[in-house]
């Protein structure tokens, strides 16, 4: 194993309270499945400003008079992106896998009007790179979506290490395309939610470091990380 790609909201990135797709939803009366399906056909696949998604969902359901609103949120969404908020054990993990010769990437299903311009100065220092669904047109769990980190990092899939929160997206994702992988349960979920044995499970990223080898190249993980 050689790289260890995260997923950034939930993962690497405190969320808000409720997620900007809810916020979407909540704004425009819909239900959450309704706005999660409606943004993983367009809105998560390309870049676009806050304003004019706000206006082309606004058009899509006939109601104008929700384009400020609407604009409200996703700008919101936008200035978090542009200063994540992240997690107290993530810079001091992320400096002690680079240590090891790890590299370093994150792939998000963000929408694409919450890219920044520029990458945040602590992505810049911590990451190797951060893919974006809007970047590269693929979602997560979708196989192109884990190809795209292959690709530009050079890498093999059982290479390759992604820590997540989601089962289906990051876990079963991963898993599909050939990756190594490992599930982060803060919040600890009922044993019915867990994955595959073969996939260990963590309760927070500061336990990470015991779960991998001690440098860059060994393939193998230990089984099962509770912390």
């Amino acid at each position: 194993m050689r790289a260890v790609c995260f997923d950034l909201g939930g993962t690497l990135v405190r969320p808000e309270p409720v997620a900007t797709t809810g916020q979407v939803a909540e704004v425009l009366g819909i239900s959450l499945e309704e706005a999660r399906a409606l943004m993983g056909k367009g809105a998560k696949r390309r870049l676009v400003s806050p304003r004019d998604l706000a206006h082309e969902l606004a058009d899509h359901f006939g109601r104008s008079a929700l384009a400020g609103p609407l604009a409200e949120v996703l700008e919101r969404a936008r200035c978090r992106a542009e200063d994540p908020q992240l997690y107290p054990e993530v810079p001091d993990t992320l400096v002690a896998l680079r240590e090891r010769g790890f590299a370093l990437f994150a792939m998000t299903n963000a929408l694409g009007s919450s890219v920044p311009e520029q990458e945040p100065e602590v992505f810049r220092t911590l990451l190797d790179g951060v893919f974006y669904s809007a970047r590269t047109g693929a979602i997560k769990p979708e196989r192109e979506a884990f190809a795209a980190v292959e690709r530009a990092s050079g890498l093999r899939p059982e290479e390759l290490l992604h820590v997540g929160d989601s089962v289906d997206a990051d876990v079963r994702g991963a898993s599909s395309a050939g990756w190594l992988t490992a599930w982060l349960d803060r919040h600890r979920a009922p044993e019915g939610l867990v994955p595959a044995a073969s996939t260990p499970r963590l309760h927070s990223l500061d336990s990470l470091s015991l779960l991998l080898p001690t440098h860059s190249g060994s393939s193998t993980i230990a089984p099962e990380v509770a912390g």
